[in-house]
């Protein structure tokens, strides 16, 4: 999953080390900036991309079937790249828990909580996963955070309690149900377990290794779905077929592998903050394109999301 300054903190350090390498190596930062926005730009997108899935099929088989077709594409890179496989039990166990939590079940419950929400909130609540991420982490290692952290923590998510529960007039018509919003929220949940499972695994192993192994091991988890999976893919229209694709090959792969390019060549501390532009894509795709709209309670949401993430993220960086 997305690994940032946040998630490698309980990595040991090691894989925290290997991507913020100093500025006198890091050179011209252009092209890992590009490859991170391109990155962003597609996570940004996945949303929507869900919502047009989700008209024409169940939404509880869009996360089976963006994992597995994801797979697909990625073995044949993988049987050439060969890249390193784990070989102790801990890396074994955050392989599982990356593959089965991290990308199985956030792609589960993405496909049923995008489809019962709206775009904008959905993209808010995701906004979150950094903060969630670091919450737990310190509930793992029984450690208190700083002040500061916990000043953004609890800014963001009284952002994400008034985007759930506060919902008048103006916002209802874009703001989808509650139901929706939470199953979001469980799935940024298992997203954040994802990312330090991973963080753990990259140590080991790499973030190639990492994220290519565990997308095949959350698909080798999902394959006794695939026969029920081929009726509703064949019956797909070239638009929803298309955002699927886009999900499994764009969003996935080479979202992710854009991304951790981008860590790696730049470093973390300069690539990370470009996340905050994820949520203003989704919202800027919502409006343009699914025409979703703004209320005062929606913008003092994305207003306080923003603003606890980012104080979060200074913390870190200030304890770095």
């Amino acid at each position: 999953m997305v690994v940032d300054k946040l998630t490698l903190e309980g990595s040991g350090g090691a894989a925290s080390e290997a991507l913020d390498v100093p500025a006198a190596r890091r050179g011209d930062r252009s092209l890992p900036y590009l490859a991170g926005l391109i990155a962003v730009l597609f996570w940004g997108a996945t949303p929507a991309a869900t919502v047009l899935v989700a008209r024409e099929m169940s939404s509880s088989l869009i996360g089976p079937s963006r994992l597995l077709m994801a797979a697909a594409f990625l073995v044949p890179i993988v049987l050439v790249c060969r890249p390193p496989f784990p070989t102790d039990k801990g890396a074994w166990i955050a392989l599982a828990v990356n593959g089965v939590i991290g990308f199985g079940g956030s792609f589960f419950l993405q496909g049923l909580g995008f489809s019962r929400t709206s775009t904008s909130h959905a993209a808010l609540i995701l906004a979150c996963a950094p903060v969630i991420t670091a919450l737990i982490q310190h509930l793992l290692l029984r450690s208190f955070p700083r002040p500061l952290w916990l000043v953004g923590s609890a800014i963001a998510l009284c952002g994400e309690a008034l985007l759930i529960l506060m919902r008048f007039n103006g916002d209802v018509g874009s703001s989808g149900t509650m139901l929706g919003d939470l199953i979001v929220l469980l799935g940024t949940v298992t997203v954040s377990i994802g990312y330090l499972a991973g963080a753990r695994l990259s140590a080991r192993i790499g973030l190639f290794g990492a994220t290519a192994w565990s997308i095949i091991f959350g698909a080798v988890f999902m394959l006794p779905l695939s026969r029920s999976l081929a009726q509703p893919l064949a019956a797909l229209t070239a638009l929803a077929g298309g955002s699927l694709l886009f999900l499994a090959v764009f969003c996935t792969l080479i979202g992710f592998a854009a991304w951790f390019w981008a860590l790696q060549r730049g470093g973390v501390s300069a690539i990370a903050p470009l996340q905050f532009a994820q949520p203003i894509v989704s919202l800027v795709i919502a409006t343009m394109f699914l025409g979703e709209h703004f209320s005062l309670a929606m913008l003092v949401s994305v207003g306080l999301v923003l603003a606890g993430v980012y104080i979060c993220r200074r913390s870190v960086m200030a304890k770095g």
